[in-house]
């Protein structure tokens, strides 16, 4: 019988010792040169910060290797703020090991976190020579700190240069990944060279990556509306209502415009009636609402809203050309010369912006430099080539040529203005003007199949039309008003 608290055990009435036994567990000791890595990194994904400072502090002294310690601490000290000790640590790492790539990269992002972009693009290609296999992560920063160069560099050259090879690297990063962020730029590099068609292609290959990522649909929307897609623009946007139910203000600026596009005027300013309550600082959608109340011919609702916009956006160029416009509608000539002079201070190249102007100073009776802004016009649109081209510019120059007595050189710009308009559907208003020049400067018929018979038209002025007939290939007032041009 045993004995509770007793060595001794009875057993048949004798007693017998129990062996005492001891068992002894001690605890495993690691030993000095033991990889403990492995342990620093799962501290490290935890985010227990304190455990990896301490687990450091303590085997820095006796560690073979400390890269991968200096390397942690780095990031470490990067999370928390102290850029400084963290660039200095990560080069510790880097001078142990130099041919680890992921330690370059660190030292790079380090250095765009702390806005030393210089210094940052020399360590990324550094890093893309050391490195030997495609790094998305590289090519994506190399292009994005080439990118921010260029819209910093003041020489138009260079700035370009820096620009283009900026969409090779990140092009080179969306061969080599998938990276949402690539393919955003990549986009937005094409859009920036109105190379629409190509941006719509990105982000559709960026779609196989996040296919319900509502800003990506609206932005293939805007491209859309951009190329005068509309049926595919509102294909793209009702996705966006079905995966959210709500529709961002940008989706909604891009639905209103469609419907203008559609002549559905109500329709787009209730539209932009919810942008207004939510978001009301914002030029784009009064430059829209501008353009709706001026095609229900409310002038001073429609000056207002785009003078709201020029107020919040003082540089875009769509906004001035579009009060400029109401302006002359309106017959406010000195304003829209105002609003003219601001809009060709952006744009030194756009032939219609000189043409609102000529006509602007014919209606002052400014005919000397009426004459000059009509003639640069046409100089600019004879030029340009594809959808860029409108013959309506060389047309109003024929007309003040013929108005002012410059026969001769009215009967040039009306044989230039058919050359041009040879395979374009013209407006009825274009026709009957152009019969109308054509007799007066009894020009003969040379065939050309463009000049039909029109119904009988009063006389009215062609440049004041300007918004209400449009060439086919030529972009929508209104759609070309949906975001600001880049």
């Amino acid at each position: 019988m045993y004995e509770p608290g007793t060595e001794q055990i009875n057993c048949n009435g004798r007693l017998i010792e129990l062996p005492t036994l001891e068992v002894v567990r001690p605890a495993p000791k690691m030993p000095s040169d033991a990889n403990i890595d492995w342990l620093l990194h799962i501290y490290f994904t935890r985010r227990e910060f304190t455990r990896c400072r301490r687990l450091i502090e303590r085997e820095l002294n006796r560690h073979l290797n400390p890269e991968y310690l200096y390397f942690v601490q780095g990031l470490i000290d990067r999370e928390e703020g102290n850029h400084i000790e963290a660039l200095r640590h990560l080069q510790k790492s880097a001078e142990l090991n130099p041919r680890n790539i992921e330690t370059y990269k660190e030292i790079g992002r380090t250095l765009y976190i702390m806005g030393r972009f210089s210094q940052a693009l020399g360590v990324f290609r550094e890093a893309e020579q050391r490195s030997s296999r495609q790094d998305h992560e590289i090519y994506h920063y190399l292009g994005e700190l080439l990118y921010r160069a260029a819209t910093t560099q003041s020489q138009k050259e260079v700035a370009s240069q820096q620009q283009d090879e900026a969409r090779t690297y990140f092009e080179l990063a969306v061969q080599s990944g998938r990276k949402l962020e690539s393919y955003v730029r990549l986009a937005e590099l094409y859009r920036k060279d109105k190379q629409y068609q190509k941006a719509i292609e990105v982000l559709e290959n960026c779609l196989h990556l996040t296919p319900e990522n509502s800003e990506v649909l609206i932005e293939i929307s805007v491209l859309y509306l951009k190329i005068n897609e509309t049926q595919k623009a509102h294909d793209r946007l009702a996705e966006v209502v079905s995966i959210e139910r709500k529709c961002s203000p940008k989706g909604l600026l891009a639905f209103g415009a469609i419907l203008q596009s559609r002549n559905d005027v109500d329709g787009a300013l209730s539209k932009y009636s919810q942008i207004a309550n939510a978001e009301p600082e914002i030029a784009e959608l009064w430059n829209n609402i501008g353009l709706c109340f001026f095609k229900k011919q409310k002038f001073i609702v429609a000056i207002s809203s785009l003078r709201k916009s020029v107020w919040l956006s003082p540089l875009n160029y769509n906004a001035l050309y579009n009060l400029s416009l109401i302006y002359i509608a309106s017959e406010q000539y000195a304003s829209a010369f105002h609003t003219l002079a601001a809009a060709i201070n952006l744009r030194k190249d756009n032939a219609e912006c000189f043409m609102l102007l000529g006509l602007c100073l014919r209606k002052l009776d400014d005919l000397e430099n009426a004459f000059v802004a009509l003639e640069r016009a046409s100089s600019m649109a004879t030029g340009q080539q594809g959808a860029g081209r409108n013959p309506l510019v060389v047309l109003n120059f024929a007309l003040f040529c013929y108005e002012t007595g410059r026969l001769a050189l009215s009967t040039e710009q009306y044989n230039r203005f058919m050359s041009q308009a040879q395979d374009l559907l013209l407006p009825t208003e274009y026709k009957f003007q152009a019969t109308k020049l054509k007799s007066l400067l009894r020009i003969s018929n040379q065939g050309n199949g463009i000049l039909l018979d029109s119904a009988d038209m009063g006389e009215s002025d062609v440049g004041q039309n300007r918004s209400t007939e449009l060439l086919p290939d030529e972009l929508p007032l209104e759609v070309n008003a949906v975001v600001s041009q880049n």
